[in-house]
């Protein structure tokens, strides 16, 4: 039959054992200061059977042998009750083997010593009423091992049977005690048992629950520290929507020109992405890299920016440096992070002939090739310092002569198709 506790860990087996070597340590206590204090009595009864004349000190009569066995029985109490006091006295490293020891010499020495007393008792009336309650109150009293339990019950047993067998002339009676004898053996064992597993399984069941309760509030603990950083998170979410919208803010407040610019982008784009099915957290980053694309333009001279004319070689290479700020600029902040490539990279061409880093076709972010587009549509469509606002028809020509060229061309249909069904 397979051990229970092979499913588990093998510290709950030790655990086990141990819990049941303390409780029988205990249980054996507790009952030896019982017959201890209850053998003054038996003393009495031996002392009024010599009153009586059934006695008489140095004999052998049964009643004599009754009165040593009682003495004994006291002195033995006495023994065992000094060494649980010492053992409860121990470190707590070294009590548990005395304790174990104590506690499987107790029931052993109860067991036997019920026995001999029957035993003795052939002698008297021919009862066995003492064997049948010491193997019932130790099956009762103690957790034992059900191979200790068949042990200790064997040997009484045999004790038990050889002695009846010697001072029981009766051959009826003593057919009666073989029959009677066997029959409390094999019924104190399987009590025992069934007692034994029946702790065993509860103190399986009561270190599952415990595991439960613990897996249950490390869960809960997770839950707790998820929910914590999803408050965060939100938190940091609105700080960073507001430091987004500041900086767009500031941005068009210096060019009154380019006011709403960033946030049509980020309309358009998010169109897009949309028609593209791109996922949630795609479409909130590009949302957010095209509020921002061009923030480095705060570093860019007044002069420059809003300068009416054609802007010289110099000025051009100062205002090509705008994508390489604005990247700088959110740098230092954390929610950025994910889209400074798009910010950077948001006036690269298709052919590769862009700004800063000259990327081509697929070398250039996806998520940067939309809003390029996006960015070129709402230029043409708004009035800047150096032209007049055109319709959105001519940016969509615009669109179309520049696909392949400074333009992914996909992007490009999926934009003009998600115009033409919204018209």
């Amino acid at each position: 039959m397979s051990d229970p506790f092979d499913i588990f860990p093998n510290s709950y087996k030790i655990d086990f054992l141990k819990e049941v070597s303390r409780l029988n340590f205990n249980h054996s206590r507790k009952l030896a200061l019982i017959l201890f204090y209850l053998n003054f009595y038996f003393l009495y009864s031996d002392y009024c059977n010599y009153r009586e004349g059934l006695w008489l000190p140095g004999s052998i009569s049964g009643y004599a042998v009754l009165f040593y066995l009682h003495a004994f029985l006291g002195l033995m109490m006495l023994v065992f009750l000094s060494f649980t006091y010492l053992t409860r006295r121990k470190p707590q490293k070294n009590r548990i083997h005395f304790q174990n020891l104590l506690g499987i010499f107790f029931p052993l020495f109860t067991v036997l010593y019920s026995a001999c007393v029957s035993i003795n008792d052939q002698r008297i009336h021919g009862q066995i009423s003492v064997f049948i309650l010491g193997s019932f109150l130790i099956a009762i009293n103690n957790y034992l091992n059900p191979k200790l339990s068949i042990l200790i019950h064997s040997l009484s047993w045999l004790a038990f049977i050889s002695g009846v067998t010697y001072y029981q002339p009766n051959i009826d009676i003593l057919k009666g005690h073989y029959i009677n004898g066997t029959i409390l053996v094999i019924f104190s064992v399987y009590l025992s048992i069934i007692l034994y597993r029946m702790k065993r399984n509860d103190f399986i069941s009561r270190k599952t629950i415990e595991q439960k309760n613990y897996e249950v509030e490390a869960f809960n603990n997770d839950l707790i520290e998820v929910n914590n950083r999803l408050e965060e998170s939100l938190q940091a979410l609105d700080e960073s929507q507001n430091v987004i919208f500041t900086l767009a803010s500031a941005l068009e407040s210096k060019d009154t020109y380019t006011r709403g610019h960033s946030e049509r982008v980020a309309e358009y784009s998010l169109q897009i992405a949309q028609k593209l099915s791109l996922s949630l957290h795609e479409q909130q980053t590009i949302w957010q890299a095209a509020q921002l694309h061009d923030i480095g333009k705060i570093g860019i001279p007044d002069a420059i920016l809003n300068k009416a004319g054609k802007l010289s070689e110099d000025e051009w290479t100062v205002m090509k440096s705008h994508p390489g700020m604005g990247e700088n600029i959110c740098s230092t902040l954390s929610f950025a992070c994910e889209f400074l490539p798009l910010i950077r990279h948001h006036h690269e061409r298709f052919d590769g002939t862009g700004y800063p880093d000259g990327l081509r076709g697929e070398e250039i972010p996806f998520l940067a090739r939309i809003i390029a587009v996006a960015d070129a549509v709402d230029a043409i469509t708004s009035k800047r310092s150096y032209r007049p606002s055109e319709t959105l028809e001519s940016a969509l020509e615009e669109l179309t002569r520049g696909k392949g060229s400074q333009f992914d061309p996909k992007i490009v249909e999926v934009f003009i198709e998600s115009l033409q069904l919204c018209s």
